[in-house]
């Protein structure tokens, strides 16, 4: 009895597992206003596993999976793999219509790394603002 418990237990993880790793949170999908350290601005639009990059004179998309979703210290971020690249996106306050596009350094932390883009739903974001206000405390 005990052995088809975890048995069921472990196939019910497994099956968590392959559907977190496949699309994106429906918090993250969406068309998102960005500007990057450059202060070039443009959008990206994130469907359930396809990411479309549109800024400067550059449009490109890309396939990608989200294969994490945390809270550390009252931050929630998603982490993303895309062309064996470790990225996340990272909600620094409980507005939902900012967000910080981060390259990370390593997956054991998904809230350090590389500031790609600042973004916002709703309004045109400030790169520069992001950096002081939630990266450099």
């Amino acid at each position: 009895m005990m052995g088809k418990n975890i048995k069921l237990l472990l196939s019910i993880c497994l099956v968590l597992v392959a559907l977190v790793g496949c699309a994106a949170s429906k918090r993250i999908q969406g068309t998102w206003r960005i500007q990057d350290a450059e202060n070039k601005t443009g959008q990206i639009k994130l469907t359930r596993n396809k990411l479309t990059i549109d800024i400067g004179n550059s449009k490109k998309s890309y396939s990608f999976k989200q294969n994490a979703i945390g809270t550390k210290n009252g931050t929630t971020y998603y982490g993303l793999t895309l062309d064996n690249q470790s990225l996340s996106i990272i909600f620094p306050e409980k507005n939902k219509n900012k967000a910080i596009f981060m390259q990370v350094d390593s997956t054991d932390d998904y809230l350090k790394g590389k500031m790609i883009f600042a973004m916002n739903k709703t309004k045109k974001p400030n790169y520069r603002y992001y950096v002081n206000r939630y990266l450099n405390q």
